[in-house]
């Protein structure tokens, strides 16, 4: 089980790593290739566009040959992206870095969440699910500072050290031991139309969509108000790693405290710090609270992570169905709702203020764990029936 842990971890922190250490060297990108912003904003939506499209059928496939191959498979396109960032020598090629990238998050998230979910304890996943999203946080911070010594030095040392964590991934992947056999699911819209019939993964949906409209509205509106107040980007940047670091610790936290409160009052605490997030910030707040607001929203990511993945595996294990399709399911929501979300807020707080906007994001949240907290009924209720 360790090497398991282990593989799963590196695989992740890898994903975590990768997504984000492009971001502090957009402008050397856009720069070197003579990029305009719609170009660069296509380069950072490569990633999430390959990503929904291949993380639920990844997932899928994980059911049929088992989850072990189909990491290593993702991992392989985690290293592919590297090369191809390192020494692009065009933008098109960098642009096709991202997708690649897209594509091993795809099949690397559903695949190693499966393979841990499926090979540990129901009583234990909180707290395995809990270590993995602070090894995620990890990531987050990792990445900017890599990002930050290719700016420093150049794109190809840092890329190849990314590289090199991949090499470390597939080796751990390679030698660990391949675990329980899932269940052979059936095809994929049988498997699609089972779980979206089990109010425990409409549940897990509606945390992961809370998840996306919180946070989104706050990522989206908050750096540019601080900055419009002179607040320097070294600030906000340094506040929003500081709440990176915080999530690594309150994984570990919420795995342990999950096994006692039980994933879904787990996931209802986060999704309930998401939603108070973006109301508060609709106040009138100082420079440090917005900044502080900043660094919250970092832990309530992995608490809510925590809580989320061990209801859809649940939901699962009642259908007879491996659980690659039901986490590949939270993946694309979360993924796309943090694609939609900004472009529907941005609207609002254009014509009607950031309040507005803000006050939207987290009455969004409210329906969504309303529905949430429906769907645990309807799930007691066909508990005490069968």
């Amino acid at each position: 089980m360790r090497r398991l842990f282990f593989a799963v971890s590196a695989t992740m922190f890898v994903d975590s790593l990768l997504y984000l250490a492009i971001v502090p060297i957009l402008p050397w990108y856009a720069e070197r290739f003579g990029l305009s912003k719609f170009e660069v904003a296509v380069l950072l939506a490569a990633y999430p566009v390959a990503f929904l499209i291949t993380t639920t059928p990844a997932g899928w496939l994980a059911g049929r040959v088992g989850p072990r191959r189909v990491v290593m498979v993702g991992t392989g396109f985690f290293i592919a992206s590297t090369f191809l960032f390192a020494f692009a020598p065009s933008a098109l090629l960098v642009i096709s870095a991202r997708i690649l990238q897209g594509i091993g998050g795809g099949i690397g998230w559903a695949a190693a969440m499966a393979w841990l979910t499926s090979n540990t304890a129901p009583e234990r996943r909180s707290r395995a699910v809990g270590t993995i999203s602070g090894v995620l946080s990890a990531g987050a911070v990792a990445g900017p500072l890599l990002g930050s010594l290719a700016s420093a030095t150049s794109p190809q040392l840092a890329f190849m050290i990314a590289a090199a964590i991949g090499v470390v991934a597939i080796t751990a992947t390679l030698f660990a031991p391949a675990g329980v056999r899932p269940p052979r699911d059936p095809a994929l819209h049988t498997t699609l139309r089972k779980l979206l019939g089990h109010p425990l993964v409409i549940a897990a949906l509606c945390f992961a969509l809370a998840d996306a409209a919180g946070v989104a509205a706050v990522d989206l509106l908050a750096p540019l108000a601080l900055a419009a107040a002179g607040v320097s980007l070294t600030t906000i940047g340094i506040a929003i790693a500081l709440g990176a670091v915080l999530g690594v610790g309150a994984g570990w936290l919420a795995g342990r405290v999950g096994e006692r409160l039980g994933s879904f009052r787990l996931a209802m605490i986060g999704g309930a710090g998401l939603g108070l997030l973006p109301v508060a910030l609709a106040l009138p707040l100082p420079t440090w609270a917005v900044l502080a607001v900043l660094v919250a929203v970092g832990p309530f990511f992995p608490i809510l992570m925590t809580g989320v993945f061990p209801l859809t595996t649940r939901a699962a294990d009642d259908l007879g169905l491996s659980h690659g399709t039901a986490n590949a399911l939270v993946n694309m929501v979360w993924s796309g709702g943090f694609a939609i979300t900004p472009l529907f807020m941005a609207p609002i707080a254009q014509h009607f203020g950031d309040p507005a906007a803000y006050c939207t994001a987290g009455l969004l949240v409210l329906g969504l764990m309303t529905t949430a907290l429906a769907m645990r009924a309807k799930a007691k209720r066909m508990s005490l029936s069968h």
